[in-house]
């Protein structure tokens, strides 16, 4: 299909024998083979990523599925993906897709590799027409059938007017995944961290930048997937005392860790001391995933940090319900006192605090990974955004002692019995949402600064994948309204807030730190008024034909003569993603539909979106006017902003399209709607 494939033959692709796909990989959201399940991989990855994937597997692993290798006492070694561990046991799946349990008291050695399993040059084998077709089948796996819930939306509005980023240093970084504001220099001076494990601090004085680096932890820090140096934070008394604490992870000995330590800066200057590190708390993973990245003071002068359950994928030990460890747990302890030879000491009002076989430091459990956190600096609310498995992430308002479910729940929606407790309270987030709309959410922080006051109270936070940057507004942890009010640059490690309450986010690919503008954010949504159905939700009728009309076709008020009558969409029934109620199978063919606009509407003359599924060539022409051409194909229905101008007006319009097919399948439909703005007085 004009060198984008054919999902129909990609599937067949899949399937075969020869390109064992089905070997590593499920599609149906078990994640029960080797690789990661491939249901919603469309929604993850755009064709560019899935491509290179393929052709380059060992480029970007995904998180989860890095290859771990033992060697036994006997001499035998295995290497493969560990879908389970515990004190007696470790299961491995290798590339042939047959799980091995190795006993641990039988073990040697283990470690990891930045190998995929996947074997290179599998594209190869298919030829490049196969690999087309294979690659259009991957793009077609996404989430269908969505229903939204309280607090999981299927559908989260565009805000009536976006937020804008803007550089905040021309300073580019090597994948930072940190940054904040040193305290007590106000917004002229802040640190960042960069994933391979380097400390700048930089600042701007009268227009000039100036980086230093600050401290080096190559070599020390293991980088790579979900690990690497990911968070900081400053003691509540820096200033005095020059105190900071590092999160990042180390392997040894083939097993990974995570590190907390407090170091000190110099006395005079933001360098590091170079005196040696307090090693806080070292906790071993089980997998090389799900480590936490934020460690951060709250409120109370305490130090809290996240751990996720370190995998393996689905936590099939139930990590996150097990409160005899950390792993799946928000904790906090306090750095300023010891208990015996362990470097903090246990807060007396923690929840579990003499609790037979239950771990002191906890303060809350449940948890896959819960990779960014921070406080509602006006009402202390704890804010966590919660990475999810294949199909789910979760922002939640965490308090002492509670359970968020995992893996029991995975947000809003039930998930494995296995672990369940009776009588058990699994506290649901505030939101949950789909990977519809993205898959690894970044948490963020509660807006309170000044230039925007229309977002007083609103959380702020987005997705590292789709990049997608939202504010929502709850009430006693119940989401009332969420809406998108931009995309970043680049994908979202961290966002950070300066003393005034004003936010700012780090973008990991394009090394920027950016200032997050929401001056001019109107976050009433966007109304979107449909004024042509498509066929998914309607049988409507379009006039059609089949051979080459006359050269008025696409004008206002064309003779019907030699016209059919049929519901759209038109085409090949099995057309992924399609719906099509009426058969065509020409080379070519004409559609017209024509409709009412309120002259209300017309007035408004809101900006308009053709929804549309084309296979293959297309013609889009609105009220006798050309508005789109495109070649090739879309797997799925898309959306596209149509160019401004007055293009309607009160009454009869109409839509008109021309469809050339060339090969294979074949389908088209098209639906049009206004995006209509909130009205025009202020929303503060």
């Amino acid at each position: 299909m004009q060198n984008q494939g054919d999902a129909i033959r990609g599937k067949a692709q899949f399937e075969a024998e020869a390109s064992r796909c089905t070997v590593c990989h499920s599609i149906d959201g078990s994640s029960s083979k080797l690789g990661p399940d491939l249901g919603a991989i469309g929604d993850k990855f755009d064709r560019a990523d899935l491509i290179r994937a393929v052709i380059e597997p060992s480029a970007v692993i995904a998180v989860g599925y890095g290859m771990t290798t033992v060697e036994t006492i006997s001499g035998k070694s295995f290497a493969g993906v560990v879908k389970s561990s515990s004190a007696e046991t470790i299961e491995m799946i290798g590339a042939d897709g047959v799980a091995v349990a190795i006993p641990t008291i039988d073990l040697k050695s283990q470690g990891t590799t930045e190998i995929s399993l996947m074997p290179p040059g599998l594209h190869l084998t298919m030829g490049p027409a196969g690999f087309t077709d294979l690659i259009a089948y991957l793009q077609s796996l996404r989430v269908t059938g969505e229903a939204g819930q309280a607090g999981n939306p299927s559908r989260i509005p565009q805000a009536g007017k976006a937020a804008r980023f803007e550089p905040l240093f021309e300073t580019v970084f090597d994948h930072p995944t940190w940054f904040g504001w040193i305290p007590g220099r106000g917004t002229h001076a802040a640190m960042v961290l960069e994933h391979t494990g380097r400390l700048w601090q930089i600042e701007k004085t009268n227009g000039q930048e100036m980086r230093r680096l600050v401290l080096d932890l190559r070599g020390i820090v293991r980088p790579g997937g979900a690990t690497g140096l990911l968070g900081m934070a400053f003691h509540p008394n820096y200033p005095q005392n020059r105190r900071y604490f590092l999160k990042y992870h180390v392997v040894e000995n083939g097993v990974i860790s995570t590190v907390i330590d407090e170091r000190r800066m110099h006395a005079e200057r933001d360098e590091d001391s170079g005196q040696p590190p307090r090693q806080i708390i070292k906790i071993r993973s089980v997998t090389q995933d799900h480590n936490g990245g934020s460690v951060a003071f709250g409120p109370d002068g305490y130090l809290y940090f996240g751990i996720g359950d370190t995998g393996p994928q689905r936590d099939p030990q139930g990590h996150g319900q097990d409160l005899g460890i950390l792993l799946g747990k928000m904790s906090r302890i306090d750095v300023d006192h010891r208990d015996g030879d362990q470097a903090y000491s246990i807060p007396q009002d923690n929840p579990f605090v003499g609790i037979a076989g239950v771990r002191p430091e906890i303060w809350a459990s449940g948890f896959r990974e819960p990779y960014r956190f921070s406080w509602d600096a006006k009402t202390g609310d704890l804010w966590v955004g919660d990475v999810g498995q294949d199909r789910i992430e979760e922002v939640s308002i965490v308090r002492k002692g509670e359970n968020l479910g995992w893996n029991v729940y995975e947000g809003h929606q039930a998930y494995s019995e296995r672990y369940r407790r009776g009588g058990e309270n699994y506290v649901t987030p505030v939101m949950s949402y789909s990977h519809r709309h993205g898959v690894s959410v970044t948490g963020g922080f509660v807006y309170h600064g000044r230039k925007s006051p229309q977002l007083e109270g609103w959380y702020v936070f987005g997705d590292y994948e789709s990049r997608r940057v939202w504010a929502l507004k709850q009430a006693d942890r119940k989401l009332q309204e969420v809406v998108e009010i931009g995309r970043a640059p680049s994908r979202i490690t961290a966002f950070a807030s300066d003393d005034a309450g004003e936010l700012y986010l780090v973008g990991f690919n394009d090394g920027l730190i950016q200032r997050l503008i929401l001056d001019d954010v109107d976050p009433r949504p966007l109304t979107l008024r449909t004024l042509v159905e498509t066929s998914e939700r309607s049988p409507a009728k379009w006039q059609f034909r089949t051979d080459r009309p006359a050269a008025t076709w696409q004008e206002e008020k064309p003779n019907d003569s030699g016209w059919g009558l049929a519901p759209g969409g038109f085409g090949t029934r099995g057309t992924p993603g399609a719906v099509a109620r009426t058969p065509w199978t020409t080379s070519d063919i004409w559609l017209r539909r024509e409709f009412e606009v309120s002259p209300e509407l017309a007035a408004a003359n809101g900006e308009l979106v053709l929804r549309l599924h084309h296979d293959e060539d297309v013609e889009v022409f609105l009220n006798g006017s050309q508005v789109l051409a495109r070649n090739g194909w879309t797997q799925g229905y898309i959306e596209l902003r149509l160019p401004a101008g007055n293009l309607l007006k009160a009454g009869p319009n109409m839509l008109a399209i021309h469809c050339r097919q060339n090969g294979g399948g074949q389908y088209i439909d098209a639906g049009l709607s206004m995006v209509v703005p909130p009205k025009q007085e202020s929303p503060r």
